[in-house]
């Protein structure tokens, strides 16, 4: 999984707003190639422009996500759709379930949830007795971690067909087995759920709207609100407008900078920093990472050829205001390749090929 441009899949029923999502996150990284249902999205980060002021880089990156975009799914339109909407997504690293909130929509908050949850479990369901069949009806004995597989899918089958999103447990166990990759189980992928709310039902509390957000802490899935409408009006605005408009809200981000950080929150993923003359730049791992690993997310030869790293963290820098004096206080520290990264280190290679 490349952690530089995390893949993440929309999925939504028809005329629930996924049109205008993606109209806005193409508003922030322009237009797609020819032919793509993909748009490539900055991650907003003010530490990296905060760097950027103090290095004055010739260039500077942000980390990126790729949002992929499908159809509208209609559970009455049949396996066929579903299986080409599915298709469209092969690959994706997680999802994000757009949920229509406003006058108009066919469906209610919750009868979306189940019908895409039901989508997704009945795609699932499919592959998986697939699966089990065919190593059942094997002409050969079973290697080891094709009886292992087996007993996987005999017990992932279990909750599926009690329609029942995959534990927790499940998820951490399908790592490994690396087969389980090539079945493409969309059950066992992150999963963020997005309502996207009109302006008079948008941060308002109701029964149904509660049940939803308990039912994502119950099954680990995100949770994020934002209202497509307010989103496309503050791309109209100044800055001092939009600052003002995000406080008569009660926020202080817009839904497409908070979007990126609960995917971020959610997957578990973190961002490092490498800063200099050159360049400053926004690097993307997941949490638990090691330095030799994080040094080979910036060029393989730094992996490859790794012997130590200085670390420094962003809070620090940003205190201190120059590293000779992060230097002189012991703030720089030297950590070889073992050493965790954590969120806001900024990262020096030292390496020799």
């Amino acid at each position: 999984m490349s952690y530089l441009s995390m893949n993440i899949g929309i999925i939504g029923l028809p005329f629930v707003g996924k049109t205008t999502l993606f109209q806005l996150l193409s508003g922030i990284s322009g237009l797609p190639a020819p032919g793509t249902e993909t748009r490539m999205v900055k991650v907003s980060d003010p530490r990296v422009d905060q760097l950027s002021q103090m290095y004055h880089p010739k260039k500077t990156t942000y980390a990126t996500i790729q949002f992929t975009d499908t159809p509208g799914l209609d559970p009455k339109t049949g396996a066929k759709e579903r299986n080409r909407i599915f298709g469209i997504l092969q690959g994706v690293d997680a999802l994000l379930w757009v949920i229509g909130n406003y006058e108009g929509t066919d469906k209610t908050p919750g009868e979306q949830v189940e019908d895409i949850k039901s989508e997704i479990l009945i795609h699932d369901l499919e592959i998986i007795e697939n699966g089990i069949e065919r190593l059942e009806h094997a002409k050969r004995k079973l290697e080891k971690p094709e009886e292992e597989m087996l007993d996987f899918l005999k017990r992932l089958h279990q909750p599926l067909d009690q329609s029942m999103i995959p534990g927790i447990v499940f998820q951490e166990e399908a790592e490994k087995h690396k087969n389980v990759g090539g079945l493409n189980l969309f059950s066992l992928k992150p999963s963020i759920i997005l309502l996207n709310s009109d302006e008079t039902r948008f941060n308002t509390a109701t029964p149904e709207i509660k049940q939803i957000q308990d039912y994502c802490l119950q099954n680990h899935l995100g949770w994020l609100e934002l209202s497509g409408k307010f989103e496309m009006e503050m791309n109209e605005f100044s800055e001092e407008e939009r600052i003002d408009f995000l406080k008569s809200l009660g926020l202080k981000e817009t839904g497409i900078e908070r979007l990126s950080r609960v995917v971020y929150e959610h997957i578990g993923l973190i961002s490092f920093f490498t800063v200099g003359e050159d360049e400053v730049r926004a690097w993307t791992i997941r949490k638990n990472t090691c330095a030799k690993e994080a040094a080979g997310k910036i060029h393989t030869d730094l992996e490859r050829g790794f012997i130590r790293a200085e670390v420094m963290t962003y809070d620090d820098l940003i205190r201190e205001g120059q590293e000779k004096k992060l230097k002189e206080l012991g703030l720089m520290k030297v950590v070889g390749k073992d050493h965790i990264v954590e969120d806001g280190n900024i990262l020096h290679i030292r390496f020799n090929i």
